[in-house]
């Protein structure tokens, strides 16, 4: 059995200090606990990371290098983008969309979207639930509710950011586009990149339909995970990237992540093996996670230290192809980490 035994390491004060203060708190992580959990539900890889070294590396039926769609783990890469556009000074979190946007200014609920809640999927534009939208289509949405008041999952506010980036790379000089613009800001630095990036109408898709191999998807968690920052070169803005994880209007989901502290179970993408929405217990470590159909998961879990990518080889939309109780991230987390307290609800 690969068992990995990793010292979990709380450090106070100064690095002057460090030598003196560190404390050691060993945990332990199961990586053939966790790769036959993933097998048991298609799963064709499972990454593991940490604090930048690679622990676990899992791959069934497929080669290292090999690419999976996303499906809706692409939104935490547009969240990744906005955070680069506000490092790079294209845009802030809180600026009204309609400053870009201009045909928004007129309309009373329109004008009143910020990037952030358009990202934090509390816009009030009417959710269409059509699987892709062109960036045209998404300007011409309606808002139905104030923002800020309501969650409404679905593609048309990441299409809306799509026209939002066009337009401000148009005015500061590039050609580029939203996907390029990410790739060439975000993942080749780290050296990652994505197989390919689907588009309709012409507009890269910025909720779903990008392929990327584990370990890339890996290095992005790596990324995310250390605020932006990696050797000392920051590719992400501090701040918009710590928004990413702030329950600033939902307690399940962040900007472009889900998130799960305790007491908190998002409805779908953490579920029990029972398939509830009950909440999971309170000694269940802070998990955040890119989730997309077909169980593609990327999590990291802050207190460990821990980058854990999880993938399969298609994107299942049909729920009948679940099987009798579906892949749950709980129950594979805790296949990883054996360690984590048992609970009634697993």
């Amino acid at each position: 059995m690969r068992i990995v035994f990793i010292i979990l390491l709380g450090f106070l004060a100064s690095a002057a200090a460090m030598a003196q203060t560190e404390s050691a708190q060993a945990f332990e992580i199961d990586c053939d606990a966790a790769a036959t959990y993933s097998d048991r539900y298609r799963g064709e890889a499972v990454v593991v990371v940490h604090r930048g070294v690679v622990v676990c590396e899992h791959y069934r039926n497929s080669e290292p290098d090999e690419a999976w769609e996303l499906a809706s783990g692409v939104k935490s890469f547009t969240a990744a983008m906005a955070a680069a556009a506000v490092e790079d000074g294209l845009l802030t979190l809180d600026e009204p969309v309609a400053d870009t946007l201009t045909e928004w200014q007129d309309d009373e609920r329109l004008s009143q979207i910020t990037i952030r809640q358009l990202l934090s999927l509390v816009s009030g534009i009417h959710v269409v639930q059509d699987r892709y939208v062109s960036y045209e289509n998404a300007v011409r949405s309606n808002a139905r509710n104030d923002p800020g008041t309501r969650f409404a999952y679905g593609p048309r506010p990441f299409a809306v950011f799509g026209e939002v980036m066009r337009r401000k790379l148009e005015a500061a000089g590039s050609d580029m586009s939203p996907a390029d613009y990410f790739r060439s800001r975000v993942l080749i630095p780290i050296n990652a990149d994505v197989a390919s990036w689907s588009h309709f109408e012409g507009d890269p898709l910025l909720s779903e339909g990008v392929e990327i191999s584990p370990m890339h998807w890996a290095r992005f968690g790596y990324l995310v995970s250390q605020g932006g920052e990696i050797g000392g070169t920051r590719l992400l803005d501090a701040e918009a990237t710590a928004a990413m994880f702030e329950q600033r209007y939902m307690r399940m989901y962040g900007m472009g992540w889900w998130i799960h502290h305790e007491g908190v179970e998002p409805r779908s993408r953490f579920r029990t093996a029972r398939g509830g929405i009950a909440a999971a217990p309170a000694n269940f470590p802070t998990v955040y996670a890119a989730a997309g159909s077909g169980d593609q998961r990327l999590f990291i879990l802050p207190d460990y230290d821990l980058v854990v990518v999880r993938m399969t080889r298609g994107v299942r939309i049909h729920r009948e192809l679940q099987g009798d109780v579906g892949f749950s991230g709980q129950l594979f987390l805790r296949a990883l980490l054996p360690g984590i307290p048992p609970s009634s609800e697993s």
